[in-house]
């Protein structure tokens, strides 16, 4: 649009302005038509509305031609079971295969959008899997959600066997990707939800072996639990590979009443801001801030420096990197592909925030008319209710306009520079974590308005909803809250001895672990900690130790997709418990991630920068 239109009101546009810019005309879709009318016909109310939300909504819901052949399509999940369901064979087992095809494909159904295919299970034959009758087309599929596990015998002996397993395995000529523990909770039609027995949970590369090796594998497995006194645990494999989920200065971060609360995200001081490298736009998060208070040489520093992942930070992530003054690598908030997004969803606010200022106008006409135009309580909510939208939506067009100024040039966008970068490792000491972490300096008139580590938790849930979602029990009995404002505060790391016991109780009485992260792509999500650290392989054969968040539930988004790399895990009281570092997709979905714990990514911290204050959080290094 012409920027000499932008601010200027629909009402004062002449006929011949209107069609010109497309807001009437017989080509033009007859909602555009009929709110450009509705504005005009009423000036009182709706005469601060701009051409700018006009044009907005023009472009959102700009006629195209449908693709030919997804007109009525079934999804590809309806498609795919409705083959199997009508094949005889996937429904059986057929050699070479173990378990029928139908069992494979859907024994995981619900942990995540594209959960894994099961390979094998060691109680294949004392816990049958429901199977449909050929043709069956109302057969609900049992669904499954993945838990942490937490006060069992197997929590207390996991760091003894689990090596013993990675040995067994590796006499057995098998290439694993990750060795954890979870409980499946587990809903069949007409039935209520069940927690299964504790799983050991073995991912293999994939296309590296067979259903009969794992088979084959799985006795000395549960021989060496056997041995420890661990029954009652099964055994299941399945194919997985670890991967990488990888101007002016930064906002304040708004008050839950302002209409660009969550909007200006990408662009405040909350922890989980998306950043970017710029020389070739990877994509990540900022984990924490920093001071170093002290330089190497004892002189006082006032330097803020931001935490992220190393694949994040460098392209090489081999090799060791410190600050090149004659070369440095910058970091941007934003990359171009998160800033295109944070563009589309202000102007999705301004269209959705100028069709309810329509409707509002439209409600009060009718209430006058009702009424007879005497004055009631109805009619005085709904004109403040009116008002308060007018300047909301004013409010949107100004930060719109702000966002377009401010940050499309990528030099305004640099947050600061690479300052330390270490090799990616899992060799830094005996407990074989994943040392993947890279610490730049923040331009320092990017943090005018930096305070201390806090956690923007945006406008997606209320407050109560998320504290429902982190203590289904505790939130009343132990009277837990999370900030009116939203705004959270990491006061510590999680000490070690705290992370692997249950931080609360379902509804059933059940250990629970609820923890969120803010990352550049997923926003906030939940997820359930597992409890015990997994063993991990990636596929150039680095074995560490992390720690695992399962997805939250069926109907809940993936925990983490690429982009959130370096975001902070953390729990609803403000404990930062890791750094998130990678995944396990399959196709466009996660069903587990992993992280560095936070106490010891700060022990890497203090070895570079010894005298660093972490702006209110608190730690222990035991």
């Amino acid at each position: 649009m012409d920027p000499a239109y932008r601010n200027k009101k629909i009402v004062d546009l002449t006929e011949e302005e209107a069609r010109t810019l497309a807001f009437l005309g017989p080509n033009v879709a007859q909602g555009v038509r009929d709110m450009v009318d509705k504005v005009r016909a009423d000036p009182t109310n709706l005469g601060s509305s701009t051409c700018f939300m006009i044009d907005c909504i023009n472009r959102r819901y700009a006629p195209q031609a449908p693709p030919q052949d997804t007109v009525g399509s079934p999804t590809e999940a309806d498609t795919l079971y409705s083959q199997l369901s009508n094949d005889s064979e996937a429904l059986t087992i057929v050699s070479p295969a173990l378990i029928s095809k139908f069992e494979m494909t859907y024994w995981y159904h619900g942990i995540s959008g594209n959960p894994p295919k099961l390979m094998w299970r060691s109680d294949f034959e004392s816990n049958p899997f429901p199977l449909p009758a050929l043709g069956d087309r109302f057969f609900k599929i049992p669904q499954k959600i993945a838990h942490g596990v937490f006060d069992t015998p197997l929590n207390a002996v996991w760091g003894t066997v689990a090596p013993q397993i990675l040995a067994s395995m590796k006499a057995h000529g098998l290439k694993y990707s990750a060795l954890k523990t979870v409980r499946f909770s587990t809903v069949e039609d007409g039935k209520e939800e069940t927690l299964g027995p504790v799983v050991v949970w073995i991912a293999v590369r994939p296309d590296t072996t067979s259903a009969e090796a794992v088979h084959d594998a799985t006795p000395d497995i549960l021989n060496i639990l056997a041995e420890s006194q661990i029954d009652n645990v099964t055994v299941e494999w399945y194919e997985g590979s670890v991967e990488r989920l990888v101007g002016p200065p930064l906002m304040s971060v708004e008050d839950n009443t302002s209409p660009i609360f969550g909007l200006n995200h990408p662009f405040n001081t909350g922890l989980g801001i998306p950043i970017a490298r710029q020389s070739d736009d990877a994509q990540g998060t900022l984990t924490l801030l920093f001071r170093e208070m002290k330089a190497s040489n004892g002189d006082a520093s006032d330097r803020i420096l931001a935490l992220t992942n190393k694949h994040v930070a460098s392209v090489d992530t081999t090799t060791p990197y410190e600050l090149d003054v004659a070369d440095p690598q910058h970091i941007l908030v934003c990359g171009e592909r998160r800033l295109a997004r944070a563009v589309v969803e202000i102007e999705d606010a301004v269209n959705t925030g100028f069709r309810d200022a329509i409707r509002l106008a439209g409600e009060l006409e009718a209430l006058k008319l009702k009424s007879g135009g005497a004055n009631s309580t109805a009619l005085g909510r709904k004109q403040t209710a009116l008002d308060a939208q007018n300047e909301d939506n004013a409010t949107l067009q100004a930060f719109f306009e702000e966002v377009q100024a401010n940050w499309q040039d990528i030099n305004g966008r640099r947050l600061g520079e690479v300052d330390w970068a270490p090799e990616i490792s899992v060799r830094v000491d005996d407990r074989n974590y994943t040392r993947d972490i890279a610490a730049f300096v923040v331009n320092g008139e990017k943090l005018e308005n930096f305070e201390r580590n806090i956690v923007d938790l945006g406008n997606q849930y209320s407050v109560g909803k998320l504290e429902d979602l982190f203590w289904p029990i505790a939130t009343v009995r132990e009277n837990r809250k999370i900030p009116a404002d939203l705004q959270l505060p990491i006061t510590r790391a999680l000490p070690r001895r705290l992370v692997n016991s249950p931080d609360t109780e379902d509804r059933n009485g059940d250990p629970l672990y609820i923890v969120a992260k803010y990352g550049g792509t997923t926003k906030l999500t939940l997820g359930r900690y597992s409890g015990m650290e997994a063993y991990t392989c990636t596929d150039l054969g680095l074995e560490s130790r992390d720690v695992v968040v399962y997805n939250y539930g069926k109907n809940s988004v993936d925990f983490s997709d690429h982009g959130d790399s370096g975001s902070l895990i953390f729990t609803g009281s403000g404990d930062g418990l890791a750094i998130l570092h990678s995944g396990m997709p399959r196709g466009m979905n996660n069903h587990v991630t992993y992280g560095t714990p936070l106490w010891w990514v700060i022990e890497q911290i203090l070895v570079q920068y010894p005298h660093a204050e972490f702006c209110g959080i608190t730690y222990t290094l035991d």
